[in-house]
């Protein structure tokens, strides 16, 4: 934080500038600029030189971003693996590297995501080509398009594997539990672009079925919810052949950033399941997993445990809980049965709200049947079909009971219900049930149900890519696969430094905010700098602030220089 300081020489007052630094473990006034006496500061600012120009730029944000970025050496990392250098050199435009270029971009989507035509209009307000002391008027799309040309599709994973060692090397994060899921993101892509093979039509979580999509497959640390391994693919492909085909990628990347892989247990859900996932995983013997298994395939195990729950407190709740070995998947592993209450009032809404769809439809068809203008005459064959492709769904079909009957004209109707006996059972002896599975057989309950339950956390990193304001993926306006994939690199080292910084501020200011806010917090510590236009002299300060941000101030050390 820079203050006024005063020295006296000969008689005289001189004031300056200065910064408190520490030097050699003991703080030293280190002079910023120096502006003289007080007689020279009036002269400076009296009526005969009011022409003061001030202006001032978002700071904080982009220079903690830029400041760690610089201590994980991430622009030079890029450089080092982009292949086509001239005679030995790095590859610059307009002065700047392809690895700046991509770290500028990554700045600019943690900040403010936006497209590469756009990213200068919000760079100007920022203090970013006062930090790297100089002009980036001239970065637009098509300067960013170019660099990203660069970067081969095969660098990519040997880009982040490097990055990732650093950010574990430097923030001291624990690996342990790591966490994977997939996401995906729609884009506006034309569905006749012939240019890029990744995006394609799928079930879209957003619920753009009518849009093509990028699939995307993270695993982050449980702690702080950083990055470790990515990997962009097909929109069209689920979730167990996406885990299939990028397994051997992951169990390369933890085996590579960490020291011991038995230290570390890798959590996945129940999409991922499959007989030859599970076989892909067994084969790893120092690989260890948690993750859960679809009840309605285990209705045995089911009923097993409904017998033998005994309750256990996690996190001040009462969880039934049951614990057997048994071999699945021509494996012995260690299954655990629970209930949850949550899962089993969700479940018990869906039922409502597909019963109630499920009723609407019947209806219809109900009067269809029973009306004198009927056009169409159904057999006892073909309403039999019709009603089993109605009311086909879980659980929908143990519950939602009809009868066919004969009307006076001999043609064919229903009437339908609800089993009450069956629907009771359903909630007291199904609904709720969880299954989880593990090969740390060592490990008590408590610790396997708090492992799945970080699951949330990597959801939370989703949900954080998909913020319109801060971190997002979209909007991209690329479409070649190349230029995705390097995109969603982008994106993901924007989110690797966020990420930390959070980490950092939390820890060590105990700040309880998220990650957005905190990136807006952020963005409100000012650079202002004051340019008297007679005498041509520009002095930079930071903006007077509230206390909770000059805490932020002190701890990521930000200064106007």
């Amino acid at each position: 934080m820079a203050f006024l300081s005063a020295r006296n020489s000969r008689g005289r007052k001189y004031w300056s500038i200065c910064e408190s630094r520490r030097v050699n473990g003991k703080p030293r006034n280190i002079p910023l600029v120096y502006l003289g006496t007080a007689e020279t500061l009036l002269n400076k600012f009296s009526s005969s030189d009011s022409s003061i120009k001030i202006k001032s730029f978002a700071h904080g944000h982009v220079y903690s971003l830029f400041k760690l970025a610089s201590e994980l050496n991430i622009a030079n990392i890029i450089d080092k693996h982009i292949p086509n250098k001239k005679n030995g050199k790095q590859i610059v435009r307009n002065k700047i590297s392809v690895g700046t270029s991509i770290l500028l971009a990554a700045i600019g989507r943690a900040c403010h995501p936006t497209s590469k035509m756009g990213w200068y209009n919000w760079c100007k307000n920022t203090s970013l080509e006062h930090i790297m002391k100089t002009s980036l008027k001239s970065l637009d799309s098509q300067h960013f398009w170019d660099q990203m040309d660069f970067v081969p599709k095969e660098a990519i994973p040997l880009i982040e594997e490097e990055i990732v060692k650093n950010t574990l090397e430097l923030s001291g994060v624990k690996l342990g539990t790591l966490l994977y899921d997939t996401t995906n993101f729609f884009t506006f892509i034309d569905s006749q672009n012939q240019h890029c093979d990744l995006p394609r039509r799928g079930k879209n979580k957003q619920k753009r079925y009518d849009l093509r999509q990028i699939g995307l497959a993270l695993a982050v640390t449980r702690e702080d919810q950083i990055p470790l391994f990515h990997k962009t693919y097909h929109g069209n492909k689920n979730d167990f052949t996406c885990f299939k085909d990028i397994f051997q990628n992951l169990f390369d990347r933890l085996k590579s950033v960490a020291k011991e892989l038995s230290d570390i247990t890798i959590v996945f859900d129940k999409g991922n399941n499959s007989k030859e996932n599970f076989k892909k995983i067994d084969d790893k013997k120092e690989l260890y997993y948690v993750a859960s298994l679809v009840s309605a395939y285990f209705k045995e195990l089911i009923c097993e445990a409904n017998k033998n729950f005994e309750t256990i407190i996690i996190e001040d709740e009462d969880i039934p809980c049951f614990r057997t070995k048994k071999e699945v998947w021509g494996k012995e592993r260690t299954l655990l049965v629970t209930i949850s209450n949550q899962l089993k009032e969700g479940q018990i809404q869906g039922i409502c709200q597909q019963l109630a769809k499920k009723y609407k439809i019947l209806d219809e068809l109900k009067q269809q049947l029973e009306s004198p203008k009927k056009i169409k005459k159904f057999s006892e064959q073909d309403l039999y079909a019709r009603l089993k492709k109605i009311i086909k769904g879980q659980f929908i079909e143990e519950i939602l009971k009809y009868e066919l009957i004969k009307l006076d004209t001999n043609d064919m109707s229903f009437s339908y219900f609800i089993d009450s006996t069956a629907f009771e059972y359903l909630k007291e002896n199904i609904l709720g049930r969880k299954i989880f599975v593990t090969n740390r057989h060592e490990w008590s309950n408590e610790e396997i149900i708090l492992a799945y339950r970080g699951q949330s956390k990597v959801e939370y990193t989703f949900r954080n890519l998909k913020n319109p304001y801060h971190l997002a993926i979209r909007p991209q306006f690329h479409w070649t696969d190349q230029k995705i994939e390097v995109h969603i690199l982008i994106c993901l080292i924007g989110y690797i430094l966020s990420a930390l910084i959070h980490s950092k501020a939390r820890k060590e200011v105990s700040y309880r905010n998220n990650m957005n806010n905190l990136l807006d917090d952020l963005s409100e510590i000012r650079l202002a700098y004051v340019m008297s236009k007679k005498s041509k002299t520009v002095v930079f300060q930071l903006e007077d602030m509230p206390e909770y941000l000059m805490r932020l101030v002190d701890l990521f050390k930000i200064s106007p220089t």
